[in-house]
Order: structure tokens, then C-alpha cells, then sequence
């Protein structure tokens, strides 16, 4: 985001421990202005907030609990993965992330924010699970209740989930020494922390799918929007003229995710407001306040834009700790969309499907799917700057690839924002037609578009940021763990045994309930179909490849397992998820007949684009071999190609031997007829 490599060498360590007292005094300061907050929030608040939502009171003392440890999580996990991405980004070009004064004292801090955020989000597993099941404290000592606290709700299997990232963050800090292994936690890091957001109150609501999509992106984009800010006050505290912030503000990445951030709060407010005033509520009001210290923030970095560093730090401090505050106080008090009148179909799916979806209802029937929708245009934007500068720099790149990277990501916003997306979750048939398409059609474009090569051309020779930005990138492509998991026997089994899996086991009934789970399996299929098809048609170069002959091999071998799956699902007579279709109670949907119908796009639409891949391999195959024979031809004609000197040389040195073998014999013949 930033190129921070530049780092303060020469300070002494041994003032290392004092310079360190203001960076603690100040995330004290924060941390217990953010448990205040949110004390004062959940004491006001009183039983009466769980009782509008038909939850029992769980009494002071836990509530207090998850109030500080909320406040606790918010502070520190956006503390440790902002210092994180500092690490990340203040390393030396080495495989090794560095040992500046810097670096030292980031890794340091982040060793303690990490292990405080873990310790945390396990205890906020056993708390928060006795604040939503209605439980005290007293549950704890009963064996039956302290169960029933622990999987009640999704809340304690949220944490945990959180917890175990936390503390992977925490062994990577302490243990690892690879840039990779620190990049690698960091994304391990902004997906946990997304398990307690969606389900929490995004999920509730007319039009929560929206919501949930919003928060899904805002989450961990402010995370490390904002814990890199937070972060850099804390490093410039101890190290005075290291610079960090001033080079923050002036990164156009940074504002972008600011911006980013900002637009997606409005759309969590409009959500939240459910057609509530802002200010007749008390959720509008906290909404308020953090847009203010969203604002603060952003004068702030103005302020280090223009070197006035001691008004940023202080702005930095007082946006950071009321975005915290509010964030963590908000949870606590049920925001207005809980009370919004919703019917049965759109408590699951965010809105209403009325009309039966004939085939004019999904070309007319619209409504954005906003996360693939953020997701495809942030990486059209991002791949046209990589071809962009290429042209600046009189380099050339195939319009081809750029034609397969924007269709796929073309066909991604049609499919989820027509009638095809909205009504995939409401009809399995629909579903299986977006699940293979977004699995088998939209990848096979994607990897034709070789973005990891792109990336590394628009790198090469920009300078000491693209430098690094290009090392690292080859640090990934050659990490162990990501060699282990494109191994061709990994995803083949991943590719192929995700439809069972899901679909022939339970998972399926209780992921299609929610929105969150919905979007996962789309997520997961794009993914899992993107490693697939790059290990067979794709362009960019991977650690493990495999030979023209082995891909096609590879295709052929996946065939028999969809049309195999397919005709199960034909044939089953208990229909997939059918106590969720029933709950919906859609006047049009044939749950038996639409599960028929998906095991036949299963089998047809697993076979017809493997076959069309096989086509495709069959050119690429036919192409490197010409330009293998044009490139022999070639080094013959100027000289360069030595293997019919090697086979001439080999065949002379034969004769040779030979020759010199027969003289052997003739002379030792001449010798014996002598003596006798």
C-alpha cells in the first residue's frame, strides 16, 4: 500500500524499552476509552434491549464482560494487523523480513497486540456465548448450561475461529522469519475476523444481503486501513524520524481504502436505519460519531501530508479510538432493521421473489450482488493499470489476455446481478446453473488473462517500490505452502470433491440458510475453479506445471466424476436442503422436479466446458509445439542449436574408439604370431 522500507538504523537499543513507554501509554489510553464506551453503552441499555429481540438477560456482570472484551477485539486486532502490514511493508527485499530498529520494534508490538487479541477472542467465546443464549455467569459452574452456552448460537464457534487466527498471527510473529509466512497470517487474519461480523446484526433485515456485503468488504479493509495509520503513530513514537505517516498520506491506495471504507458505511447505515431519522435512535447516533472520527482521520493524514506530524498522531489516536469504541458499542444495542417488517422469503434472502423465473423474469429481474460486484471491478481497475503502464513503458501485452480477464469478470456481474443471481439461493436449478458457471465457465476465462504475470512485467524496473512489490510476489509463487497447495493432486481432489461434499452431505441445508454462506460457496467455487483450469490452460507460470500430455490427462480424469455426481443427484429421492425450500413456501418452486433438473446441468455443464478446455489445450499444444520448431529452426540457422554437433561428436568419438580398439587387436595378433 505504502513503501515504508526507508527505517531508522542507527537508534540505540538500549532506549528501545523507554521509547516504547509513550507507543503503550497511548493503546492503554485507547483501550480503556473503548471499554468505557461500551460499558456505559451496555449498562444504559439495560434488559430491555434483549427483550425486544426475544433474548433473555443475561445480567451486568456479562454484559460488562463482552463489553470490554469487544472492546479489547476491536482495538487489538486492528492494532496487530495493521502492525503486520507494517512489517510486511518495512522489510528489506530479502527473503528474510529484516532486522532495521524499525521492523525490530513493529515485530515486537505485534507480538503483544496479537497475543492480547487472542487471549481475547477465546474468552469472548465462553462470554458472548452466555450474552446471546441469555446465560449469567453462574453457568459456568453448571456442565448442561455451559454446553448449551457454547452451541446455542454461532457466536462461540465465531471466536473460535477468531482465536485461532489471532494466535496464528501471534506464532508467526514469534517463530517465522519468511516475508510469505507473515503475508500468508496477515490474509488468515482479515478473513477470521469477518465470522463474528456476519453474523451479527447484518444479518437481520430487509435487505440485509446488501448490508452483510458491505460489511463484508468494510471488515478487514479497515482493519488494515486503519491499524496501519494506528500502527504508524505507535512506531513514530518510538522511532521520531522514521516517516512513516508522512508516506502513508501520501499513498493513493490509502485513500482509496479510506474512500472504500467510507462508501461502504453508508450503506451499512442505510441498512442499519431500516428508513429510521439518524438521530432517533441510538444506533444513529453512534453511526454519527464514528463517521466523525472517520473524519478526524482523514484531516489527520491531510495534516501528514503536510508534515504537521503532531497534529496527525493526535488526529490518527482520536479517529482510531472512536471508530473503535463505536464499533465495539454498537453490537450491543439491537439497531433498528431488527424491527422492520420482513416476510418469511426475504428473513432469508434479503428481499422477495414473487414471479416464477421464466426466462424473461431473469433478464428483467435485477439486483446487485455487491461484494462480486466490488470484487470484479477492483480487478478489472487493477489489471487496465497494469496494461496501462506496460503501454507507457513501449512494452507490449496480448489484447487477448485482456479480452479473457474482462469477460470473466464481465460474466461474473451479469450472472450474480440478474435474475440468475437474485434467484440462485431461492431455486437449486438456478444455483447449480451459477455454481457451474462461476466453477467451470468464468475461470477457464480468468486464467487466460495471466494476471501473475502481468503483475510482474508492470513491476519490473519502477522503481524501489515495484522492486519490492516484484520480489515479493516470486517469494509467493515459490513458497512452500503455495507450491503444496497447487499441487495437482490437491486440487484435483478439492476441485472435484467440493460438489460432493457440499451437496450430498448437510453442509449445504445450513450454508444456503444465510446469506454469509451463500456468498462462501460462491467464493469458494470461483477459487477452487481458478486453481484448477490455471494448473491446465492457464498462462502464468506456477511452481508445479504440468506437461501438455499430463493436462489433458488431468481434464479427462474429472469428467466421469461430474457426470457421476449429476446423475445422483437425478436420481436421489430425497431432495437437497428441502426443509429450507419448504420454509420458504414459493407458490412456483417443484423442489423434486428443480433438483432434477440441476443434476442435469451437473452432468451437461460439467462435460461440455471440460470439453471445450480440451479444445483449447489442444491449440495451445499445437502452438508450442511450431513455436518449438520455428525456434529449433531457428538456432540451427544461426548456429546456435549444437545437438546434431553433440550426436556428430558423440558418433566421432565412437569411431574413434573403434579405431583405436581394431589397432589394439591387430597389433597384439602381430605380437603372438611373433613369438610363435
Amino acid at each position: 500500500m505504502v513503501d515504508t522500507t526507508t527505517a531508522v538504523r542507527d537508534e540505540p537499543a538500549s532506549g528501545t524499552k523507554t521509547a516504547k513507554a509513550p507507543a503503550a501509554a497511548a493503546v492503554l489510553t485507547i483501550s480503556v476509552i473503548a471499554a468505557t464506551v461500551a460499558i456505559i453503552t451496555g449498562i444504559l441499555a439495560g434488559p430491555e434491549v434483549y427483550t425486544s429481540i426475544a433474548r433473555e438477560f443475561p445480567g451486568q456482570a456479562v454484559v460488562a464482560a463482552v463489553a470490554v472484551l469487544r472492546s479489547v477485539h476491536e482495538v487489538f486486532s486492528v492494532l496487530a494487523l495493521g502492525m503486520l502490514a507494517v512489517v510486511l511493508m518495512s522489510t528489506s527485499r530479502t527473503i528474510r523480513p529484516g532486522w532495521s530498529e524499525t521492523n525490530a520494534t513493529a515485530r515486537s508490538l505485534l507480538r503483544a497486540f496479537s497475543a492480547i487479541w487472542a487471549t481475547a477472542a477465546l474468552l469472548l467465546a465462553v462470554v458472548d456465548g452466555l450474552n446471546t443464549n441469555g446465560l449469567s455467569l453462574t453457568a459456568l459452574n453448571d456442565p448442561n448450561q455451559l454446553r448449551f452456552a457454547l452451541t446455542g448460537t454461532f457466536y462461540p464457534a465465531a471466536w473460535l475461529i477468531v482465536a485461532v487466527a489471532a494466535f496464528i498471527v501471534f506464532a508467526v510473529s514469534l517463530l517465522a522469519e519468511s516475508w510469505a509466512a507473515h503475508a500468508v497470517s496477515l490474509w488468515i487474519g482479515m478473513i477470521a475476523i469477518l465470522a463474528p461480523v456476519v453474523i451479527s446484526q447484518v444479518l437481520v433485515g430487509p435487505d440485509h444481503d446488501l448490508g452483510e456485503d458491505a460489511a463484508i468488504i468494510q471488515t478487514p479493509l479497515a482493519a488494515v486501513v486503519l491499524g496501519l495509520l494506528a500502527a504508524g503513530v505507535l512506531l513514530e513514537l518510538v522511532h521520531p524520524h522514521c516517516g512513516i505517516l508522512r508516506r502513508m498520506a501520501r499513498s493513493k491506495l490509502m485513500w482509496a481504502g479510506i474512500v472504500v471504507i467510507a462508501c461502504a458505511d453508508v450503506m451499512i447505515s442505510i441498512f442499519k436505519l431500516a428508513g429510521t431519522p439518524l438521530l432517533e435512535s441510538t444506533t444513529g447516533w453512534q453511526l454519527l460519531t464514528r463517521w466523525a472520527g472517520l473524519a478526524v482521520i482523514v484531516m489527520a493524514l491531510l495534516a501528514a501530508a503536510s508534515a504537521r506530524r503532531g497534529a496527525a498522531r493526535t488526529g490518527i489516536l482520536v479517529g482510531f479510538t472512536t471508530w473503535a469504541a463505536m464499533t465495539a458499542a454498537m453490537v450491543l444495542v439491537p439497531s433498528p432493521n431488527y424491527f422492520a417488517p420482513n416476510s418469511t422469503v426475504a428473513v432469508f434472502l434479503g428481499y422477495t421473489v414473487e414471479a416464477a423465473p421464466d426466462p424473461l423474469v431473469l433478464l428483467t429481474h435485477w439486483r446487485i450482488n455487491l461484494l462480486l460486484t466490488a470484487l470484479a471491478v477492483a480487478a478489472m481497475a487493477a489489471y487496465g493499470l497494469g496494461v496501462l503502464r506496460l503501454r507507457r513503458r513501449g512494452d507490449s501485452w496480448p489484447v487477448i489476455r485482456t479480452l479473457c480477464w474482462m469477460t470473466g469478470w464481465i460474466i461474473t456481474i451479469v450472472l450474480m446481478g440478474s435474475g440468475l443471481g437474485k434467484y440462485s439461493p431461492a431455486d437449486f436449478g438456478i444455483h447449480m446453473i451459477v455454481h457451474m458457471t462461476l466453477n467451470m465457465l468464468i475461470p477457464a476465462f480468468l486464467v487466460g488473462g495471466g494476471p501473475i504475470t502481468l503483475l510482474l512485467r508492470a513491476t519490473t524496473g519502477t522503481g524501489r517500490l515495484g522492486k519490492q512489490v516484484h520480489s515479493r510476489v516470486n517469494q509467493l509463487i515459490n513458497w512452500p505452502g503455495l507450491r503444496l497447495l497447487l499441487h495437482p493432486l490437491v486440487v484435483f481432489v478439492v476441485y472435484v470433491a467440493s460438489y460432493y461434499a457440499l451437496y450430498l452431505t448437510p453442509l449445504f441445508g445450513e450454508l444456503i440458510r444465510y446469506h454469509w454462506g451463500h456468498q462462501l460457496m460462491n467464493v469458494h467455487f470461483l477459487i477452487v475453479g481458478y486453481m484448477f483450469f490455471s494448473l491446465v490452460i492457464g498462462v502464468d507460470k506456477l511452481p508445479i506445471e504440468l506437461p501438455h500430455i499430463g493436462r489433458l490427462g488431468y481434464v479427462i480424469a474429472a469428467m466421469p466424476f461430474h457426470a457421476f455426481f449429476g446423475i445422483v443427484l437425478m436420481m436421489t429421492n430425497t431432495p437437497v436442503a428441502q426443509n429450507f425450500y419448504r420454509t420458504l413456501d414459493l407458490p412456483w418452486l417443484d423442489i423434486a422436479a428443480e433438483q432434477y433438473f440441476a443434476g442435469g446441468i451437473a452432468w451437461a455443464g460439467g462435460e461440455l466446458p471440460l470439453l471445450g478446455v480440451v479444445l483449447v489445450l489442444a491449440v495451445q499444444w499445437t502452438r508450442q509445439d511450431k513455436r518449438d520448431a520455428r525456434r529449433f529452426d531457428r538456432h540451427e540457422d544461426t548456429g546456435l542449436s549444437d545437438e546434431f554437433s553433440a550426436y556428430n561428436d558423440m558418433r566421432r568419438k565412437l569411431a574413434e574408439r573403434d579405431g583405436v580398439v581394431a589397432a589394439g587387436s591387430a597389433a597384439r595378433e602381430g605380437t603372438n604370431e611373433r613369438e610363435q
